[in-house]
Formats: C-alpha cells, structure tokens, sequence
C-alpha cells in the first residue's frame, strides 16, 4: 500500500499592506478538503474587512482600505479567492463567528520521527526528531523535512553524494499536546521532572520538560504535563508515546524557572 499522501489543499494569504515583501505572503498548509480550506479563505477575508470597518464608514472608503490594509486569501489549486466575495464582505457587515478563521485552521500537531535516509548509493544517515506540523506528513513530505539535516549529516561523514533520494521511516508517533491554560491568563515557566518506570518495556528513567502555565500546575494539569514528558521519552526510545500509559511515577518535582517552555503552545 503506497504511503498517504499530504493533504491537498492549501492557502495562501496575501498581506497588502506587506505587497512585495519577504514576508508579504505566507502559506497555510493541511486543509483535508476544499470546503474546509474555502472557509478558512473566506472567514479570514471577512476579518480583515471587520477590522477596517468603523461606524458610519462608506463602502468606497472601505474598499479602499482594505486593498491597502486588508488581506485576501486565495486556496491553491482550485479556483478561490476570498476577495471574489469582497463587495458582499463590505455591504454586511460580518458576526464574530463569520470572521473567526483561528478555529477553521489546521491544529498544529507535535510529532518525532526517527529516519533513515539514503544517496542513490545506498548509502546512509540517521535523521529526524521531533517537529511540528499540522497534519501527518507522507513519505516524501518526511523527506523533504529533514533534507538539510541528511546534508549535514552526509557532509560531516564524507559521503558523496550528499543528495538525499531515499528514506526509510524506522519510526513515527504523533505525541499528546500540552495543557492549554485558560485564555488571557499571564503565563510563568515551569520546570516538571519525572522520575518512572515502564515494566512491560523494562525501563526506567528521568524525564522532564519546561511547560507555560499561570501558577504551580497541580491535578489535571500536572497530570498531563507528567505524561506528556513520559510519552516523548518512550518516543525517543523508539517504543512508542502509547507506553505511557503503562508507565508508573515515581517521582515528581516542580520548580519554577526563567527558561522559556519546551512546549510551546501556538
């Protein structure tokens, strides 16, 4: 069975104000559909006019700002743009919930991959780790990930060519996401370490991770903190995040911390 392909819509978003820049434009990657990529385009468009609009403003005026302020989002490979509805956009004013594109975004997912990868050759290196994506990254979607770590690595052992062509995925786990605090709330740095065993694997270790979160975090929120950690060690070992389940804690120590999380949260 070939391997899944990545999802197949995207959309890019054009900042006016930004045209011509570096950063001018950027790509939103992992809509499963194209209803689902045509609403993202359409509920960010409608925002970009809701922010331009003001009491009493006429709808020339409005135009006019938003070609210059405004962004216009168009899903790649089908024919839709946000702005085909602009004139619609301007003469209705649009409900908070038309305008909330964040939640029609593709969730940022955490995942590791151990790799190896090869020239045409046959020969190779290890490559991979942990990164983040919005949704599950095919074959050559791993592939193209990590090419500039399978050049380094290539590079720093003498292997010519260091072109990687091939890869062979040794692993590859999708990894619980951290607790979200509640919205608005001023975040300090936390510092959990884990001290557990794992039975059924015959292992045992220390782990810890530093986690953004208003006070000393305690129950559901230490809970899910003590297993995200756990569930990345078992990642790294190449057993799986699913092992933390089984895992049993022995030790729990939090310590405030002026280092930034290892979890970020966006």
């Amino acid at each position: 069975m070939p391997p899944p392909a990545d999802p197949p819509f995207s959309v890019l978003v054009f900042d006016m104000a930004k045209t011509a820049e570096p950063d001018g434009e950027h790509l939103v990657r992992g809509f499963p559909t194209l209803e689902t990529a045509t609403a993202y385009a359409i509920a960010r468009v409608r925002a970009s006019v809701e922010e331009l609009r003001k009491p009493g403003i006429a709808g020339a005026e409005l135009r006019q700002l938003w070609h210059i302020y405004g962004e216009d989002c168009s899903v790649l490979t089908a024919d839709v743009r946000g702005s085909d509805l602009h004139d619609d956009f301007i003469a209705t004013p649009a409900t908070p919930a038309e305008c909330d594109w964040q939640t029609l975004a593709p969730r940022l997912r955490r995942f590791r991959a151990t790799l190896l990868i090869s020239n045409d050759n046959d020969q190779s290196v290890w490559a991979g780790g942990f990164f983040r994506s919005t949704y599950r990254l095919s074959g050559q979607g791993l592939l193209e990930r990590f090419r500039d770590d399978a050049i380094a690595a290539f590079n720093a052992k003498g292997i010519t060519p260091a072109v990687p062509t091939r890869i062979h995925v040794a692993n590859y786990f999708e990894l619980p996401d951290p607790p979200y605090p509640p919205p608005g709330a001023a975040l300090r740095s936390w510092k959990v370490e884990v001290g557990f065993v794992c039975h059924d694997v015959k292992f045992g270790g220390d782990a810890a991770g530093i986690f953004a979160w208003p006070e000393e975090p305690t129950d559901w929120a230490l809970r899910t903190m003590q297993f995200l950690v756990m569930a990345d060690t078992m990642a790294m070992r190449g057993d799986g995040p699913d092992w933390a389940n089984d895992c049993e804690v022995l030790s729990v120590k939090v310590t405030e911390t002026d280092a930034a999380a290892d979890y970020p949260l966006d």
